[in-house]
């Protein structure tokens, strides 16, 4: 994506990522998370498909030994003599993994992009852990863990603290990145990617190592208006913000116009892959406010509830 070196770096000490007031409003919800994903049942707030022994049934089975005898129907004993288990759906939890894209071109743009990838990487981050959720974050040239696994609100603070001292890397290999995730979990769970989408993310092979039901996918496209529109004019040479390639171009309405149905089909091809492989994507203005536009917004496209 050209159009990188019109833009400028704040150099500034970060400001805290949330305050208070926002975290507690933010631990009303939670995260979509879909009910085939396998977690740890009793420990977290997500309904579970599979039957398990519950206080609260909708079934039965058979006793076996080893049993817990606590989730006996004696109801049912006291007038068949049969020993029978009680089964309902219980609640369990999910392993989240965020995936933040740190390369070159996500330090770029007004407002800066990294900075509000690093604060919804935080806010998902913390709701999760709220939720008693394991969390890891991976990020970096050579994606790593940046945080976790760990689990429990107390946790919040090493959240904030890792995600504050992520700096921008040359590129982010994000299919790497989603290969340690699969080879460190094997019951699968939701995994959220946070970029620009400006370095290649093939979503057939994502979807290859990410297979659902067991894995949940969620794509969030941080895009800058001075990309999609630029208002620029004139010769230039443009700089490709992830390769460094240049060029010279002249623009003038004509070349704009074609620049800007293209970055219409590009924003549009990602769209249908995600579709088409069953990842849920949405695309953010960073110049959006995060608690008035994109809390809501992806409440509307159920990444939230």
């Amino acid at each position: 994506m050209w159009f990188a070196t019109i833009f400028r770096r704040k150099s500034s000490t970060p400001p805290p990522l949330f305050d208070e007031a926002f975290l507690r409003r933010l631990e009303r919800l939670s995260l979509q998370a879909q009910r085939t994903l396998r977690g740890t049942p009793i420990i977290g707030r997500y309904p579970g498909r599979q039957p398990m022994p519950a206080t609260i049934f909708n079934d039965h089975r058979p006793y076996v030994p080893g049993d817990d005898p606590r989730y006996l129907d004696w109801n049912v004993y006291a007038r068949q003599e049969q020993l029978l288990v009680r089964l309902g759906e219980t609640e369990q939890d999910v392993a989240v993994s965020v995936i933040l894209d740190t390369s070159r071109s996500m330090a770029m743009g007004e407002p800066d992009r990294l900075r509000l990838a690093i604060q919804l990487s935080g806010a998902i981050g913390y709701l999760a852990l709220a939720h008693g959720d394991r969390v890891s974050v991976l990020a970096g040239d050579r994606p790593s863990l940046v945080f976790g696994p760990a689990r429990g609100k107390m946790q919040a603070v090493k959240l904030f603290t890792a995600l504050r001292e992520v700096t921008p890397t040359l590129r982010t290999d994000l299919v790497q990145a989603a290969q340690q995730i699969a080879q460190r979990s094997s019951r699968g769970g939701l995994v959220l990617f946070l970029s620009d989408l400006l370095t290649a993310m093939p979503m057939e092979q994502l979807a290859q190592i990410l297979p659902a039901p067991r894995w949940q996918v969620m794509v969030l496209h941080l895009l800058s208006r001075t990309e999609t529109a630029p208002n620029l004019q004139g010769p230039l040479e443009l700089v490709d913000s992830e390769t460094g390639e240049r060029m010279e171009a002249d623009l003038d309405a004509e070349t704009l116009a074609a620049y800007r149905t293209a970055v219409q089909n590009w924003r549009s091809a990602i769209a249908r892959h995600c579709s088409a492989y069953g990842i849920s994507y949405a695309s953010i203005m960073t110049d959006w406010v995060i608690e008035r536009q994109i809390i809501p917004f992806l409440r509307v496209r159920r990444f939230l509830t």
